[in-house]
C-alpha cells in the first residue's frame, strides 16, 4: 500500500495538475481604436490596486486569469492614446467578464475617459442552475447562516438538493472540499461539520447540476465559498444581534401568548378511537401558560482586515490579513433544555514573495455545545419547568414504596440517595407500607446527552503565474473534526464533585456508571440515563494541484488532481438493553480518494462549451492493514479470538473502485438576450465511513437491532441531464426555465440477515440496493435592484421517486421496497421569493438609506405514510408558508457607518406543520401534534415540536469603518 501511495504521488508530480473548484473568474476583452475600429496591440490593461494585468496581442485581445470575485476598476493605457478607466467591473467565481475598450488618440484627448461597466444579468457562459450571492447580499438578508441562502434556491427542499439525499452535497472553502469522511454519524449537511463566520464570505456560489469535471465526490449540489482577503486599507466591523430586550419589550411586541410549559394536556376523552366518538371533556390538566417565553439568543460578530506594516519592504508589496469571528449564546428556547453556545473564528494571511507568485494561509476553527429537548423526558422534574415533581411506585410485594423526588441539584442529596426508612402504623395515599425508599433526581432533561462538536481547518494556497495566460496552483489542507456526546454525571455518583464529567459506559472500569432508563406506561421517562456514548475524530489531508492556460483565444484548458487521505477513529456505544449489554461500534480506519480531471472551456461567438473527463479512484483499505468482510453475510463467523472478537469466516478484502465520468456543458446564445444551455454528466460519490465500517467486526451483537458496515460498497452514481432557456426582457429583468432528469443507482440501503447458526441473531448489512429517479422543472424571475426596488422569484415542480427514502428502510423486505415510491423529501411545488426595497439618496435626511428585505417561502406539503397503508408516502402534510423580514438603516457618522436593523422571523406567525406525530390520530382528529393516546386514562400526549417556530423578533447594530 505504501508503494501505491508513492506511485500516486509520482504520477501527480508528472501530470502537474489537480482537481479543484474554481474560486476565481477571468476578465477578457478587445481594445480597438475609437476612430478606425482597428485592434490595438501592446495596450496595457490592469486592475487598479492590484498587480494583475495583461497586454493585448496583435488582434487587440487580452485576458486576465485567476481574478478573485469582487468589484474592480480596470484601466487601459498606451503611449499616444488617452487612458480609459472602467469602474464597477463585477467578477464572479468561474465566469468570464467581458470588458472591451475603445481608445482615442492623444491628439483628440479631452482628458481621461471614465465609464461605468454594465453588469449583465445574462451570463452567456453559465451552463446550468448556478446562483452567485455576494457578501453584501448575505449581510442584508434575514438568515441564520450561509446554508439558508442555498435553501432558498430553486430545487432545494431543506437539505435535499434536486431530490437527492442530504449527504449528496459538497461544501468547498476557497476551492478545497471540506467533508468529514464519517459525517453520517453527526448528520451534518454533506459532512460539513464546520461553521463559517458570516463576515468572512466574499461570495457564495450554489450549483444544483451540470457540475464540471473539477468537482468530485458529489451528486446533487455544490456550495462553493470564496473567503475574503485582506484589504489595502485598514477596515473593520463589529456587530451585535439579540432576541432579548427584556420581558416588557417582548410582551409589547408579541403580546401575551400561550407558551408550552409542560408535556401534554388532557382536554378530550375519546372512548372509541375507531369511531371518533367524544364522551367527556376534561380541563383538569391544562399545561399551557400565558407568560412570554421564547428563544433568547445573542450573536456577536467581528472582522478586521488590512495591510501588515513594514512587510512591503520584505515582499512584493505589503502582506495583508483578514480575521473574523462569530460567537452565539442561546440561553433559552420555546422548550426547555435547548441551550447552546458556539464560537467560530477565521483568518487569512496573503502575501506575494515575488512579482509572479502569491501565497495564502487560511484557517477556520469552530466549536459548539448544545442540549436537546426530548418529549418523553419532559413530564417529571423540578417545579417550574415540569408538570410533575414526584413519582411513586410500589415494589412487587407491596411492602416498600419507592419515591423519586425531582430537585434542581440532586448532587446535594448524595447521603440521602436510596435511604430506606422503616414505617410503622403509617400510610401513603391510604396504603400501609413496611418501609419507604427515597431518591432525589434532577429533571429528566438533565440526563440526556450533552453534545459537542469541534473542527479546525488549516490550508495554504500557492499560486505561480507563468505568463498572463498561464498559471498553476498548489493547495494543501489539514481538516480535523471531532464530534462527541455523552450523559453527564448530574448526580455526582462517584463523589468527586464533578457533575459535568461523562458517565463511564464500560462497567469493568472505575467511574460514575449509567443507570438503566425506567419508564412509566412504557413512554414517560422517570429515571435513568440516555443509553449511549459517542466520540468521533476524523482527519482529512488534501493535496491539490492544477494548471490553467488560455492556450488560444477560444480555449481555456484546465487539468488537475486531488488526493485525499482520510482517517476516522470512532467509539460508539449504546446500551438500550442495559449497561451490561452494550452494542459496540468501535473502529479506526483510513481511506484514499484520488481524482484526476481535464477540461476545455471553448468560447466562440455563437457557442460556449465545457467538455471534461474525470477519473476517480477510491480505496476503502486505506494505507494501513487491509480491512475484511465475510464472504457469506448469513454465516459471518463461528468462533471468537482470545479478546472475544469474532473471527470472520472466509474473509475477503475489498478491491479499490475506479470510475470515469464524462461531463458536458453547452451554452448557445440564440440572440443577445436569449441563451439556451444543456448539460450532461456522470457523478460519483464514495460511501460514507458510517456505511463502510460500522461494527464491521461483528462485536457485541444482541438478538436484534445490529447494524453492520460493508467495506465492499460501491460508490453511488448519478447520471443527470438538464436543459434550460434564459431570456433578458430588459437590462434589469431576466427570466429562465430549466428542466432536469436524474437517475441514481447504487444508493445505500440495508438488507436484513438472520444468522441461524448464531441463535437467530438479526443483523442489517448496508448494501448498494436502492435506485431513484428525479424529474423537475424550475422557473426563475429576477429583477435587479434599480429605482429603489428589486426582486427574485423561483418556482419548482418536481417528482422524486425511489425504492427507499433513506438507508434505514430495508431493501426488499416489503413489496413497497420493490417498486418506485414517492420519496419522503419530495415536495411537488416549491416557491421562493425575495423583495428588496431601498430608499434613494435623493430623499431627505430622514428617509434616505433605508432598506427592507422580505423573504417568502411556500411548500405544497411533504409526504407521509397514512395509517395502515402498504404504500409509503401515499399522503401529504399541510402546505407551509413563511415570511421573514429585515428592515435596516445606515447612518454616516463620519469615521464609520452605523447600521441598525430588525429581523422578524415568521412575520405572519403561521403555525406550519413540520412532521406528523401519529398518522392514525392525525387522520382521525386532524391534529398533527398527537403522538400517543391512552385509552384507559384518556390522556393524549401532544408534541409541540411538530410545529415550526412562532414569530420571533431580532434586533441588531453594526459599526463598520
Amino acid at each position: 500500500m505504501r508503494k501505491f501511495i508513492v506511485a500516486i504521488v509520482v504520477l501527480i508530480c508528472i501530470t502537474g495538475s489537480m482537481s479543484w473548484a474554481s474560486t476565481a473568474g477571468k476578465i477578457v476583452g478587445t481594445v480597438t481604436d475609437a476612430d478606425t475600429g482597428q485592434p490595438l496591440a501592446g495596450v496595457n490593461v490592469f486592475l487598479e490596486g492590484t498587480t494583475m494585468g495583461a497586454a493585448t496581442d496583435e488582434s487587440g485581445f487580452y485576458v486576465i486569469l485567476n481574478v478573485p470575485p469582487g468589484e474592480y476598476t480596470i484601466r487601459s493605457s498606451m503611449i499616444g492614446y488617452a487612458p480609459v478607466t472602467v469602474q464597477g467591473v463585477q467578477v464572479s467565481m468561474g465566469l468570464t467578464s467581458t470588458i472591451d475598450f475603445q481608445m482615442t488618440t492623444e491628439a483628440l484627448r479631452t482628458g481621461e475617459v471614465v465609464v461605468v461597466a454594465e453588469r449583465p444579468l445574462l451570463k452567456k457562459d453559465e451552463f446550468t442552475s448556478r446562483h452567485s450571492v455576494s457578501s453584501e447580499d448575505i449581510t442584508m438578508q434575514p438568515i441564520e447562516n450561509f446554508r439558508d441562502i442555498a435553501r432558498n434556491q430553486a430545487g432545494v427542499v431543506g437539505n435535499n438538493f434536486r431530490g437527492g439525499r442530504s449527504g449528496e452535497v459538497l461544501v468547498l472553502v476557497d476551492g478545497i472540499p471540506v467533508r468529514d469522511p464519517a459525517g453520517q454519524y453527526s448528520g451534518d449537511l454533506g459532512g460539513f461539520t464546520a461553521n463559517i463566520p458570516e463576515q468572512s464570505i466574499q461570495e457564495l456560489e450554489v450549483t444544483l447540476g451540470g457540475f464540471s469535471a473539477e468537482y468530485g465526490n458529489v451528486q446533487s449540489g455544490v456550495l462553493n465559498l470564496a473567503m475574503k482577503e485582506g484589504s489595502s486599507k485598514l477596515k473593520g466591523l463589529f456587530k451585535v444581534t439579540t432576541t432579548s430586550l427584556g420581558s416588557a419589550v417582548n410582551e409589547a411586541l408579541m403580546g401575551e401568548r400561550d407558551t408550552w410549559l409542560g408535556t401534554y394536556d388532557v382536554h378530550t376523552r375519546y372512548d372509541s378511537l375507531a369511531g371518533g366518538g367524544v364522551d367527556t371533556v376534561h380541563v383538569d390538566s391544562l399545561l399551557y401558560g400565558t407568560q412570554y417565553q421564547h428563544k433568547l439568543e445573542q450573536l456577536y460578530q467581528f472582522s478586521l482586515s488590512g495591510p501588515i506594516p513594514f512587510t512591503e519592504k520584505i515582499f512584493n508589496g505589503p502582506a495583508t490579513f483578514f480575521v473574523s469571528a462569530d460567537v452565539t449564546d442561546r440561553s433559552q428556547s420555546y422548550m426547555i433544555n435547548q441551550n447552546s453556545y458556539s464560537n467560530n473564528f477565521q483568518g487569512k494571511l496573503t502575501f506575494k514573495p515575488t512579482k509572479n507568485t502569491k501565497l495564502a494561509f487560511g484557517g477556520l476553527y469552530s466549536s459548539s455545545e448544545w442540549d436537546q429537548f426530548y418529549l418523553p423526558a419532559s413530564k417529571y422534574g423540578p417545579e417550574g419547568d415540569y408538570p410533575v415533581q414526584q413519582y411513586q411506585y410500589t415494589e412487587a410485594d407491596d411492602s416498600m414504596l419507592v419515591i423519586y423526588n425531582y430537585v434542581e441539584n440532586p448532587d446535594e442529596f448524595g447521603d440521602e440517595q436510596g435511604v430506606i426508612t422503616p414505617v410503622s402504623l403509617d400510610s401513603v395515599n391510604g396504603t400501609v407500607y413496611d418501609k419507604i425508599q427515597e431518591y432525589y433526581v434532577g429533571g429528566m432533561q438533565d440526563y440526556l446527552w450533552n453534545y459537542a462538536k469541534m473542527s479546525n481547518n488549516m490550508y495554504l494556497v500557492w499560486t505561480h503565474t507563468l505568463s498572463s495566460k498561464t498559471y498553476y496552483e498548489l493547495r494543501f489542507q489539514n481538516f480535523f473534526s471531532q464530534y462527541h456526546y455523552a450523559t453527564p454525571d448530574v448526580d455526582d455518583r462517584d463523589g468527586d464533585g464533578d457533575t459535568e464529567e461523562d458517565l463511564e459506559w464500560d462497567v469493568s472500569k472505575e467511574g460514575p456508571h449509567p443507570i438503566y432508563r425506567e419508564r412509566e406506561d412504557n413512554y414517560w421517562w422517570i429515571r435513568g440515563d440516555d443509553p449511549g456514548y459517542r466520540h468521533q475524530e476524523s482527519v482529512s489531508r488534501t493535496l491539490k494541484g492544477d494548471i490553467v492556460s488560455q492556450v488560444t483565444r477560444n480555449h481555456l484548458i484546465k487539468t488537475g488532481f486531488e488526493l485525499n487521505l482520510h482517517e476516522s477513529d470512532l467509539e460508539n456505544i449504546s446500551w438500550t438493553l442495559g449497561p451490561s449489554f452494550p452494542r459496540k461500534d468501535m473502529w479506526n480506519e483510513s481511506t484514499i480518494d484520488l481524482g484526476i480531471y481535464a477540461q476545455d472551456k471553448m468560447e466562440f461567438e455563437g457557442l460556449i462549451a465545457l467538455i471534461g473527463l474525470r477519473y476517480d479512484y477510491f480505496n476503502p483499505n486505506g494505507w494501513g492493514d487491509p480491512i475484511y468482510y465475510p464472504s457469506n453475510f448469513e454465516e459471518p463467523f463461528s468462533t471468537l479470538d482470545s479478546l472475544g472478537t469474532p473471527v470472520l469466516n472466509d474473509p475477503i478484502s475489498p478491491d479499490p473502485h475506479h470510475q470515469l465520468s464524462p461531463r458536458l456543458g453547452i451554452s448557445h446564445p440564440i440572440t443577445d438576450r436569449t441563451v439556451l444551455h444543456f448539460t450532461y454528466g456522470h457523478y460519483f460519490q464514495r460511501p460514507d465511513a458510517y456505511f463502510l465500517y460500522r461494527n464491521h467486526t461483528y462485536t457485541g451483537l444482541t438478538k436484534a437491532g445490529n447494524w453492520v458496515g460493508n467495506p465492499n460498497l460501491k460508490p453511488e452514481k448519478t447520471v443527470a441531464y438538464d436543459i434550460g432557456l434564459e431570456h433578458l426582457f430588459t437590462p434589469d429583468l431576466k427570466a429562465s426555465v430549466t428542466g432536469y432528469v436524474k437517475d441514481v443507482t447504487n444508493l445505500v440501503d440495508n438488507y436484513k440477515f438472520i444468522l441461524r447458526k448464531l441463535q437467530g441473531t438479526e443483523v442489517r448489512i448496508f448494501q448498494n440496493a436502492d435506485y431513484a429517479n428525479i424529474k423537475g422543472l424550475e422557473f426563475a424571475l429576477q429583477k435587479r435592484l434599480n429605482d429603489g426596488w428589486g426582486f427574485t422569484a423561483n418556482y419548482t415542480f418536481s417528482v422524486a421517486k425511489g425504492r427507499s427514502t433513506s438507508y434505514t428502510e430495508g431493501a426488499g423486505e416489503y413489496d413497497s421496497a420493490k417498486r418506485m415510491n414517492i420519496l419522503g423529501y419530495d415536495q411537488t411545488h416549491t416557491v421562493n421569493a425575495t423583495l428588496t426595497l431601498a430608499s434613494s439618496e435623493k430623499f431627505n435626511t430622514l428617509l434616505r438609506n433605508w432598506r427592507a428585505n422580505l423573504l417568502f417561502k411556500y411548500g405544497s406539503g411533504l409526504p407521509y405514510t397514512s395509517y395502515n397503508s402498504s404504500v409509503p408516502n401515499d399522503a401529504r402534510m399541510p402546505w407551509t408558508a413563511n415570511f421573514d423580514l429585515r428592515i435596516n438603516r445606515t447612518f454616516d457618522v463620519g469615521f464609520a457607518d452605523l447600521q441598525v436593523f430588525m429581523d422578524i422571523f415568521n412575520l405572519m406567525n403561521r403555525q406550519n406543520v413540520d412532521w406528523i406525530g401519529s398518522a392514525r390520530y392525525y387522520e382521525l382528529y386532524d391534529d398533527p401534534s398527537i403522538t400517543r393516546y391512552n385509552e384507559l386514562s384518556g390522556e393524549m400526549t401532544r408534541s409541540p415540536q411538530v410545529y415550526s417556530n412562532e414569530r420571533q423578533f431580532r434586533f441588531g447594530m453594526s459599526v463598520q469603518f
